[in-house]
């Protein structure tokens, strides 16, 4: 008995040694600058679409670079070849031989003769056998080309055939049409420079635009040629003296270890302490990609990132504002969601104003929004403005949903196939297939995501109707907050889901939450399913647990959605007709932004323990330092922006309030400067794989018994404590009136 006691005692003081060490491990500073931890190729293989590209651009930079891998191959991890490097206004190549013929610039690389960093890139071109390398400034870059000995050599900038493109021994310069659909048409001008005179060079005729080259003779010893590029919205001399004041007479390794310093900085603008190196890994490869796309779509972007960019960089929130506000005074049109659904530059715009920043006009910005909102199409894929209102706005604002194609009295015959994906009808379960579309601006191929739709525009009335409180636009305030509610009007109470309805006002049948919609489910719903989009009303979580019956109901079905499965189509089948949703838990799809608010759902229902619980499952088990490190669309770095918040603890779920709510965090202590000499600190106590669970909470030292914070208490800078557990406290946060406010009352 004895020895067995001793045997046990042993046991156990060897789990405490064990459990101490591996939190020391966790805790133990990092042991690399932040920059040094960014994989530029995390996502580079993708399950669904275009992947990742490993891009280099300095903080706040009006210029990127990267390479242009094979177009034929969708993986760019996976590109045999490099075809060029885009620098914005052209595309720059090295070639052997005098490169004339453009079929022979692509050439051959290796990953492992490679180095990708935010502030410097190198590689290997095997074809001609140079090493190829760049760094960069906000609006200048520099290339360094190694040249073998014996070898004739040509740098070819390739430009659009409607630029203007002039040239001499050692320079380039010219300007380039810019601009995005919708918006102000501008020139970039550009004007660039060869540290070694060439000849020929010049202007030369290519196949698809102008060609300029610089041509350099085989030499008897290797030869290194450096070529600098400055932009410019203004004019080609502009250029030159951005180039000259940004790089001048400085080194390519000056330029470089400057750019690596200001990336090092601004990462740090988030210093994370413990945590694991595959963590750390992750953590800064995320921000990277968030920080250096700022911003893509606003259909992903005003999810997450946006809400991360307003407490880190306000002012490329206020930046991007601008450019909304001026393409709507270009074009009579604020900027929307582009080729998506919604309005949501309406979020962005209305997020940021609620959160205090300024400096964009703020009733231009109003009027621009309420435009959209009353004016623009919500047909999918149409941006605001390109098609006029229709009869299926007009029934979104006259009854409140956007309706469906009723289904075809003789549907269900078992040998139809869709026309879309063209699988058996018995494995897909279409009931709406052959239905023909009777408004002809919906596109064809997207069709007219009916419930998404309604959904989405909901909140962004919710979102417009705050703003119009806060100018006093009363009269507004009331309209889009009754058009807030529309939500209510495709759930489904026989089902307790959400369900497309006719413009009769019917039920659309038969329906199945998993397989209706067609390819992609897009005859209902964008890029995914009713499992999807029953949880899409971001503004009014409790106004959803309200018509789902109370929280009991809310959380079983909540539950349901991490575990339902496919049945009767097999895995392949099921994501031959919703290629989007990547990343499955159940019918959770982290590959795709849709879904990333629905693990904080819990924290409104009274069961916050398992928003901590599913957060920390979906970062683990769908997030990596490699290229497979992105289960799904990157999208201008929504996703990215989703790991990053996540992983210090706090999450927008309604980005168009001032609410984060709280998860679980990853790391032992978070430091976010969020501006002007203040930062706001996240201390997890304790915390580790196993603890991840909130026992107890403070804000800078009185409890906190709420599983949300304001965005006011972290500008003003502070600390909050989570003392983390191994088992869930269900006291903590889960009383009725703890979660974060919704547009219903409970």
């Amino acid at each position: 008995m004895n020895a067995r006691l001793t045997l046990v005692a042993f046991c156990m003081l060897g789990s405490a040694v064990f459990a101490q060490q591996k939190n020391t491990a966790t805790a133990q500073q990092p042991s690399k600058a932040p920059a040094d931890y960014v994989d530029l190729y995390i996502g580079s293989i993708n399950p669904k679409t275009r992947s990742t590209q490993p891009v280099i651009k300095a903080p706040g930079g009006n210029m990127s670079i990267f390479p242009a891998f094979n177009p034929a191959i969708e993986d760019f991890y996976l590109s045999d070849k490099i075809m060029g490097f885009p620098l914005g206004f052209g595309t720059l190549m090295i070639a052997k031989g005098d490169a004339l013929d453009p079929n022979s610039r692509p050439s051959r690389f290796d990953h492992d003769l490679e180095t990708a960093t935010p502030y410097y890139y190198q590689v290997l071109l095997e074809d001609p056998n140079v090493n190829t390398e760049y760094t960069m400034t906000d609006n200048a870059a520099i290339f360094r080309f190694t040249i073998p000995a014996n070898q004739a050599t040509s740098l070819v900038l390739s430009v659009p055939g409607n630029s203007s493109l002039s040239g001499t021994q050692s320079i380039l310069k010219g300007n380039v049409p810019s601009g995005r659909r919708g918006g102000p048409q501008e020139k970039r001008y550009f004007h660039a420079e060869v540290s070694k005179p060439a000849n020929p060079s010049g202007n030369q005729p290519g196949n698809s635009g102008n060609t300029g080259y610089f041509h350099w003779a085989a030499s008897a010893q290797p030869q290194t040629v450096e070529f600098r590029v400055g932009i410019s919205n203004v004019s080609e001399d502009d250029a030159k003296a951005t180039l000259d004041k940004e790089i001048g007479k400085s080194t390519f390794d000056q330029v470089k270890n400057k750019l690596k310093e200001r990336w090092n900085a601004e990462l740090n603008l988030i210093n994370i302490k413990g945590g694991s190196e595959r963590q750390r890994g992750i953590f800064y490869s995320t921000l990277y990609r968030t920080m250096v796309l700022r911003m893509g779509n606003v259909w992903d972007t005003y999810r997450s990132a946006y809400a991360l960019q307003n407490l880190i960089r306000p002012q490329e929130t206020v930046k991007a504002i601008n450019n909304f506000i001026r393409a709507y005074e270009t074009s009579g049109w604020l900027t929307s969601s582009g080729a998506m659904i919604g309005h949501h530059s309406t979020s962005v715009i209305v997020e940021a104003y609620r959160k205090g920043l300024r400096g964009f006009d703020v009733e231009k910005a109003y009027a621009g929004m309420r435009k959209n909102h009353m004016e623009a199409t919500m047909i999918p894929w149409k941006d605001g403005g390109q098609a006029p209102i229709t009869e299926l706005e007009q029934c979104y604002f006259d009854k409140g949903f956007y309706p469906a194609l009723p289904v075809r009295a003789d549907a269900g015959k078992k040998d139809e196939v869709d026309k879309y994906s063209r699988l058996p009808y018995q494995v897909r379960w279409l009931p709406e297939v052959g239905v023909e579309e009777t408004v002809k601006e919906v596109d064809g191929w997207h069709r007219r995501q009916s419930v998404s739709v309604t959904l989405e525009h909901a909140y962004d009335d919710w979102c417009l109707a705050q703003m119009a409180k806060l100018l006093g636009k009363t009269a507004d305030y009331e309209l889009f907050m009754k058009r807030a509610g529309n939500y209510r009007n495709v759930f489904n109470p026989a089902i307790g889901m959400m369900a497309p309805k006719s413009a009769d006002g019917k039920w659309v049948a038969p329906f199945d939450p998993i397989f209706s919609g067609g390819f992609a489910g897009e005859g209902y719903f964008a890029e995914g399913n009713s499992w999807t989009y029953t949880w899409h009303v971001q503004h009014d979580v409790q106004g959803l647990i309200n018509l789902m019956g109370g929280n009991d109901n809310f959380n079983r079905k909540l539950d349901s959605l991490f575990i339902v499965g496919h049945r009767p189509a097999d895995k392949l089948a099921f994501l031959g007709q919703f290629p989007d949703m990547t990343g499955l838990v159940g019918m959770y799809s982290q590959g795709n932004e849709p879904v990333y608010h629905i693990p904080y759902m819990y924290n409104y229902s009274g069961q916050p323990w398992k928003t901590q619980s599913r957060v920390r499952m979906l970062m683990d088990l769908w997030f990596d330092i490699t290229p497979h490190g992105i289960s799904g669309d990157e999208d201008g770095g929504a996703t990215s922006s989703w790991y990053v918040l996540n992983s210090i603890g706090i999450y927008p779920q309604n980005p168009g309030s001032t609410v984060f709510d709280i998860g679980s965090p990853l790391f032992n202590e978070t430091t976010i400067n969020v501006g002007g000499g203040k930062s706001f600190v996240i201390e997890a106590r304790n915390v580790s794989k196993q603890n991840k669970y909130i026992q107890s909470a403070t804000l800078n030292g009185t409890a906190l018994n709420k599983p949300w914070v304001d965005n006011a208490d972290l500008i003003k800078g502070g600390r909050m404590v989570l003392v983390m557990g191994p088992r869930p406290n269900k006291n903590w946060g889960s009383k009725p009136g703890d979660a974060a406010p919704s547009m219903s009352a409970l």
